[in-house]
């Protein structure tokens, strides 16, 4: 359920590579396309194939920084009307996401307030609950095609 952590085996685990409990590790497995939106939201990104329902999509990566820091970057973000930047606060507000200059092509989903992908915090060989691993999740079936997106206002 929403809200709720995943747990995947990890190094630790007897089980192999093909262990049904390593998804997300497996990185990204779709076929994805960055295009310019057409109502002036900047870049998107869009699937080129058919997503299933509850099905692991991508991981929102980049540099781990202390909220203190993300205070300050996020302050020059905004004078230049972007920001990439997603708080680890599972547990505790410590650390930020910053993917403005590291990260992959999440970094240009856009957010919707009806999206078709949940934020989940994954654990793997990492298990403080501080820092969490970011992965997004089909929350319905995708049509190729489809844009991306995810609630930035999370609950």
């Amino acid at each position: 359920r929403a809200g709720l952590p995943i747990y995947e085996c990890n190094s630790r685990c007897r089980c192999g590579a093909d262990c049904p409990n390593r998804v997300v590790q497996k990185g990204i497995r779709y076929d994805l396309c960055i295009f310019r939106t057409g109502n002036g939201r900047g870049w998107g990104v869009r699937t080129l194939e058919r997503i299933r329902k509850n099905s692991f999509v991508m991981e929102y990566v980049g540099e781990i920084i202390t909220s203190e820091e993300a205070e300050r970057r996020g302050q020059v973000y905004d004078r230049q009307g972007a920001t990439y930047l997603f708080d680890l606060d599972y547990v505790e507000d410590v650390y930020t996401v910053d993917a403005a200059h590291y990260g992959n092509i999440s970094h240009f989903v856009n957010h919707s307030c009806d999206p078709n992908l949940q934020v989940y915090n994954v654990f793997i060989e990492n298990l403080d609950e501080r820092l969490p691993r970011i992965a997004l999740f089909a929350t319905r079936p995708i049509r190729a095609g489809e844009e991306l997106t995810f609630d930035y206002n999370m609950h």
